[in-house]
């Protein structure tokens, strides 16, 4: 079922507050992926972690290249204490001293604490415009 309101408005709170450090430099992005069964599925082959020191020391290094994460869509469901969400976005690189805008498309799944949310998964991808499969 498609999130309430004030759910949907909280997990994209999250999510911008996590885009926004993995795009800053000594930002302690890693505080944000502190569950202990966090996982995460990158884009690339081997992309693959688990465990809060794992996963928070990768953000940590991508935060350090500085890269532009930005968020443009998000859309939540939820079940009890567990949301998920389809996020479309985009990562701004440089090549060659130009920005290029790479398609970046998260699955989030969260879960709801005395807290809030928390991540619990990660799964990036980076869509192609004629894929394979």
């Amino acid at each position: 079922m498609e999130s309430d309101p004030e759910t949907t408005a909280a997990v994209r709170a999250l999510i911008e507050r996590t885009y926004s450090a993995m795009s800053t430099p000594g930002s302690d992005v890693a505080a944000l992926f502190a569950a202990a069964d966090m996982a995460v599925a990158g884009s690339g082959q081997g992309e693959l972690m688990y465990g809060p020191e794992q996963v928070g020391a990768v953000a940590e290094s991508i935060a350090s290249a500085a890269l532009a994460w930005n968020v443009e869509d998000v859309k939540v469901w939820h079940r009890g204490d567990v949301a998920w969400a389809q996020i479309l976005g985009h990562v701004v690189v440089r090549v060659d001293g130009e920005s290029q805008h790479v398609p970046y498309w998260t699955t989030g799944v969260f879960g709801r604490t005395e807290d809030g949310w928390e991540w619990l998964y990660w799964g990036g991808s980076e869509p192609q415009e004629n894929p394979r499969v």
